[in-house]
């Protein structure tokens, strides 16, 4: 019989187990009597004994219900430990399930970003390497086109260079025939008149005065500068000569355009 079961059987049935202690006591008492009967009277101190037997009997029963009070605290104590070992394994468990689940989540967070940052990464050096193709290629370009304007401005200063010459050598040619035709004397003489026309003779010139002008002019005739090199007249002459050049301007233009010349040198050297 458990523990609990001897507890529930004296709790129901304390009453008859002391109704039948008290019987087991009176029929000894009188077995007592019986086989005393024969024997001098003894006073026996019936009602002491009875007493500390009844005692003695709840003593037990209080002692065994406590003690199976005590066995079902302990069973009690036991089952939640239990109880507390399996929550704590159960708890265990869930954490260890919940740990690994992070674990696989982050690993695949992982994975995620590992694959989005290769995509980055080959996507920036896809960028890069187009960036740098499209500046070799902008860079070829620039070459060809400076390369090409390089061929057609040669091409051009050729041109330029050979129509130049062109005209140099017609002009030479065209020059060459108007002094063969006399008409560069004629415009120096022209020249030569307009200034001596516009020349007011100082009283330090002497005669035969002979002094080297030159002079610089616009294609209209328009003196621009003055310059008297050698001349044989003292600074009175050369400044008249000067003066005489530029009342002169416009200079007279050539009858044969060719014959024209930024800068002319004549010799200035009025009659008597």
């Amino acid at each position: 019989m458990s523990v609990a079961t001897a507890d529930n059987f004296f709790a129901d049935n304390a009453k008859y187990l002391v109704a039948a202690l008290g019987m087991h006591v009176v029929i000894a008492l009188l077995a007592t009597v019986t086989i005393n009967a024969t024997r001098p009277t003894v006073v026996l101190p019936q009602l002491a004994i009875q007493a500390t037997i009844v005692d003695n009997s709840a003593k037990r029963i209080k002692r065994e219900k406590e003690q199976a009070e005590a066995a079902r605290l302990e069973r009690e104590r036991l089952e939640a430990e239990q109880r507390e070992r399996e929550q704590a394994e159960a708890q265990k468990l869930e954490a260890e399930r919940q740990e690994a689940k992070r674990a696989e989540e982050q690993r695949e967070q992982q994975l995620i970003a590992d694959k989005k940052r290769k995509a980055e990464e080959q996507n920036k050096a896809a960028a890069k390497k187009k960036a740098a193709d499209d500046k070799k290629r902008a860079a070829d370009i620039k070459v060809q086109q400076a390369e090409k304007q390089k061929t057609e401005r040669e091409a051009r200063e050729q041109a330029q260079r050979e129509a130049e010459l062109k005209r140099q050598l017609a002009d030479e040619e065209g020059m060459m025939q108007a002094q063969n035709a006399g008409l560069l004397n004629q415009y120096m003489a022209l020249i030569q008149q307009r200034v001596i026309r516009n020349w007011n003779k100082p009283a330090s010139a002497r005669p035969g005065i002979q002094c080297e002008v030159k002079v610089t002019q616009t294609p209209g005739g328009e003196v621009l500068s003055v310059q008297v090199d050698k001349c044989n007249g003292d600074a009175a002459v050369r400044e008249s000569i000067k003066n005489a050049v530029l009342k002169a301007s416009p200079l007279p233009t050539p009858s044969d355009a060719r014959l024209f010349q930024r800068v002319i040198l004549f010799i200035f050297s009025p009659k008597e």
